[in-house]
């Protein structure tokens, strides 16, 4: 049913949260006090691979205001539940009591009336250790001499994956081949708030406080591990200061902290500070792609080979860290018509902290080795690399399209993004010639991706699809409460779910209150990641919104004494069409349907409410019989642009000017999408100059912010967006994710653009550091 009032969506609402978190009203996993509370504080491993020869807690149990005490020994918890198939278990303790496999991995924990007591406590642990040989890098696990760390798979293997395709071996065998290694550093996604979690059992059932990304699927696992029916669970998200794909994953801290609330028969507090966040919370990227291609004399791709090696750390992560590997390989082919690809995947174990998910989930790494390596084309045949992507790039006579690597792409504005993009770029970097001083070394770089939204999970963890849930709930005064299965974690998601019940109900959004969070007042749902929320909130509510609509028409004509078909949706209620002055609105139809029921049409049943689940279709959770899979509900797509200036003496990169032309279909919020783009492309900045997690001989030499260079305001330019709106066709509302886009283009944008800036070539490993400039500069000298 059409509404005659103006749309909502593309609308410059403000956020209805904001006012609370502005104000200082938010409430955080460190804001959640319970009556009796104790807290808790972990002994970790300082060596990086070690047989756990003894774990004596004596002592700390001695200490003022101590509790309890527990090592792993203490635990009747078994090893964690490995719940993908296909790759090799790791079967995790929550606290090591066998081997440790990284610096910070967790041995003891003690609980105490306070943080402070439970610290002092913990250094009254005795651990007893014996090293064993460290495995420092993914080629050194590799070597055939190589110490194992899981002994029982005979290699430091958790997955290799080597296809076949006889159609990339022909264009191998008969075109011109161009080849680069493309290297993705370990960082992090180092969010505002850090870990934590509380826990209380009142007898009956647990609750427990998490700052986390999924709330449902936590309760899943916790039932799953501590022996209990998820009936008998509560968890809820209270506001999250950053999640960024890191709080998307499960730590033996949260299975800890509600163990010890059930055993110790009190509520208990655990909360990370920054050198356990940088020491064990889940780092990232640490991907090299080894990629060809295989190129036409015009220079065009017609097939891609190669590798991706990720070098995994421990392993024990779950989901496990080896899914950024394959979207990764996914991403590889682009916006642009390459069509085939056979690339192999390696999961390397080291002794290092566990890798884990981030926002962007592979896709700045295939993107960086893709467009550095279109641009290295271009360079040895003579083309502009502009040109060159023109020639590849697929315009909209092209859709759909599927890409060799399954992907459908149903909707897009590859080229004209493109075009755009290069545009302002161009217009940028003059911009900047003309107020920069003479002998500058100025330089403008590009990048063009696909991403995919709404992707299913259940390849790489085995329990999560692509499903979400809503419901949506009328009080008899005509406001609406829905409730969602998503997560909030400061990407606008109250406003953008208000603001679709709002549009779907022809209601204004300050009558529309929105439960999120919370597994015992919110439907089933799978949580947010994976640019979903939006998609999958979106399709549930639509058909939640049509269940009301339908019954809201019956009770409006049987109260107008109209044709159910000559009814329209007005703005507040519905009306008949052509006719403004007769009209009900939804107050007087949930009054009606919930306190006056009298007032019903014959027949029709009391109550004003729907639950809807939703499903994207077209969703592959597993690779079909030809070996594709197209992972995701849909795939935006987008451009970005780098001016950067280079100072050769210090090798300083400064980002001057930044420009992202932006399709992720039709815009609910166009304040809540350019806030997205820009924050992803300040973590992009970040990943592409300055953050890293080096080791040496697995002791982690970044553990402080003093250590760990985060970009300030000061290293961030002036970011300028521009949206184009491609509609999904399939999809409800026609909106795609945008939660991911905006830190997928930078690294390759950026190295473009240096490159460009210095007259090198070559600038294949991130990040680009001073030092690391320097060293491009006198390779090129020299």
């Amino acid at each position: 049913m059409q509404s005659t009032r103006p749309t909502l969506i593309g609308a410059r609402v403000p956020r209805i949260e904001d006012d609370r978190l502005l104000t200082g009203r938010g409430r955080y996993i460190a804001d959640v006090v319970r009556p009796g509370m104790v807290e808790a504080a972990f002994v970790r491993s300082e060596l990086p691979h070690a047989e756990v020869r003894a774990v004596d807690t004596s002592a700390a149990l001695g200490s003022p205001g101590v509790h309890a005490a527990f090592s792993g020994a203490d635990l009747p918890i078994g090893p964690l539940p490995d719940l993908v198939e296909w790759v090799r278990p790791v079967r995790q303790s929550l606290l090591a009591h066998e081997r440790v496999r990284y610096v910070g991995c967790p041995l003891a924990v003690v609980v105490a009336d306070d943080r402070y007591l439970a610290e002092d406590a913990a250094e009254l642990v005795e651990v007893d250790l014996e090293p064993l040989p460290t495995v420092a890098t993914a080629d050194a696990a590799l070597a055939a001499d190589a110490p194992l760390l899981y002994p029982q798979w005979g290699d430091n293997l958790l997955l290799s994956m080597a296809p076949e395709n006889p159609a990339v071996d022909a264009a191998f065998e008969r075109f011109r081949t161009i080849s680069g290694t493309y290297t993705t550093q370990r960082h992090a996604a180092a969010p505002l708030e850090t870990r934590g979690v509380v826990a209380e059992h009142d007898g009956d059932r647990l609750t427990v406080w998490i700052s986390t990304q999924a709330a449902h699927l936590v309760r899943t696992m916790l039932a799953g591990v501590l022996g209990l029916a998820e009936r008998d669970v509560r968890v809820i998200t209270p506001d999250v200061g950053g999640g960024f794909g890191q709080k998307n994953q499960m730590y033996p801290e949260d299975y800890l902290v509600p163990w010890l609330a059930m055993r110790l028969r009190r509520p208990v507090r655990w909360i990370e500070d920054r050198h356990e966040h940088l020491l064990t919370s889940c780092h990232a990227r640490d991907t090299r792609i080894e990629l060809s291609a295989a190129v036409r004399e015009d220079g065009t791709i017609a097939a891609l080979r190669g590798r991706v090696r990720t070098d995994l750390g421990s392993g024990e992560a779950f989901p496990g860290g080896f899914g950024p590997s394959l979207v990764a390989v996914g991403s590889l082919c682009g916006p642009y018509r390459i069509p085939h690809q056979c690339v192999a995947v390696e999961g390397v174990v080291t002794n290092k902290t566990p890798l884990g998910g981030y926002r962007g989930y592979g896709m700045p790494e295939g993107t960086f080795a893709i467009e550095r390596l279109v641009d290295k084309i271009g360079r040895e045949l003579g083309i502009d690399p502009l040109d060159l992507r023109r020639r590849m790039i697929l315009d909209p006579d092209d859709l759909p399209y599927e890409t060799a690597a399954g992907a459908r792409l149903d909707s897009g504005s590859h080229r004209a993004a493109f075009e755009r993009a290069v545009e302002i770029g161009e217009r940028m970097l003059a911009e900047e010639r003309e107020r920069a001083e003479p002998g500058a070394h100025l330089g403008v770089g590009y990048a063009t991706y696909i991403e995919g939204v709404a992707a299913s999970a259940f390849s790489v963890t085995g329990i999560r699809s692509g499903q979400d849930s809503a419901d949506l709930r009328f009080d008899p005064d005509g406001g609406v409460t829905v409730a969602v299965g998503i997560s909030a974690m400061g990407q606008g998601a109250h406003t953008a779910v208000a603001t679709l019940v709002a549009e779907a109900l022809a209601l204004p959004i300050d009558q529309v209150r929105v439960v999120m969070g919370d597994t015992d007042t919110a439907p089933f749902g799978l949580g947010s990641y994976a640019s979903r929320s939006a998609v999958v909130a979106g399709g549930a509510i639509a058909q939640a919104a049509e269940v009301l609509r339908r019954k809201g028409t019956e009770i409006a004509a049987h109260l107008l004494e109209a044709a159910p078909e000559d009814l329209e949706l007005a703005d507040g209620g519905f009306q008949v069409r052509g006719s403004p002055g007769s009209a009900v609105p939804w107050a007087q139809i949930a009054r009606v349907a919930l306190t006056r029921t009298f007032e019903l049409p014959p027949g029709t049943a009391p109550g004003l409410d729907a639950r809807a689940s939703y499903e994207p279709p077209g969703i592959d959770h597993g690779p079909r019989p030809d070996g594709k899979m197209n992972a995701a509900a849909n795939y935006t797509n987008s451009t970005h642009a780098a001016v950067v200036e280079v100072d050769p003496g210090t090798g300083v990169v400064r980002v001057r000017r930044y420009a992202a032309v932006h399709d992720c279909g039709r815009v609910i919020n166009p304040l809540t999408v350019a806030g997205q783009i820009h924050g992803g492309v300040a973590q992009g900045i970040g990943g592409a100059l300055h953050e890293q997690l080096p080791y040496e001989d697995g002791q982690p030499l970044a553990t402080t912010f003093a250590d760990y260079a985060l970009p300030t305001a000061g290293e961030i330019p002036d970011i300028t967006t521009e949206e184009l709106c491609s509609p999904a066709p399939e999809i409800p509302f026609g909106i795609k994710g945008a939660g991911e886009a905006g830190i997928i283009g930078p690294p390759a944008a950026i190295a473009s653009a240096v490159e460009h800036a210095l007259g090198v070539t070559g600038v294949d490993t991130t990040p680009l550091t001073p030092s690391a400039v320097r060293r491009l500069i006198e390779e090129a000298r020299s």
